[in-house]
């Protein structure tokens, strides 16, 4: 039997079949802020009330490559700003990024609000019918993008163990 290593030291997510190099999802540290703050304001999105505490990051034999949020929102956990470097898009990062942000989350359910139904449905997330009265104010702040595609709320639950 394989040992899981701990979830401070990386998460080995295997050799990439693209570039043969390891992956790794890590807990960001603050050294890693720059990183994130560049990145998200490439995509004109919020970097006010960040703390690393809420990001994962990916690397690439040690060279940032992509991270995630989980952000508690009441009682509720939002996962958010999935962003995978242009150069390593299209290779399951993003995919393994969310995987350790549900897996860390400490509540069954787990929520996003996204544009981007397909992909998150492949992730077992499933679309809403009706939002949860703590994710409304966040809701109607993302239901648009600068595009003007619609957002919708999607949840992913945990399956029983």
């Amino acid at each position: 039997m394989k040992k899981k290593e701990p979830k401070h030291t990386g998460i080995r997510t295997g050799i990439s079949e693209i570039t043969g190099k390891m992956v790794r999802v890590r807990h960001a540290t603050e050294a890693d802020m720059g990183f994130i703050e560049n990145k998200l304001k490439k995509r004109h999105l919020d970097t006010e009330k960040l703390h690393y505490s809420q990001f994962v990051v990916a690397t690439e034999n040690g060279k940032l490559i992509g991270f995630g949020r989980l952000i508690k929102t009441g009682r509720v956990y939002e996962i958010g700003c999935i962003i995978v470097v242009e150069e390593r898009k299209r290779r399951g990062i993003g995919s393994v990024i969310v995987k350790h942000l549900i897996d860390y989350a400490p509540v069954n359910m787990v929520y996003v609000i996204t544009d981007l139904v397909d992909y998150f449905k492949e992730l077992g997330f499933e679309e809403m019918k009706k939002t949860p009265k703590d994710l409304l104010d966040t809701l109607s702040a993302a239901c648009k993008d600068k595009q003007g595609h619609n957002k919708v709320v999607m949840v992913y639950v945990k399956p029983e163990r």
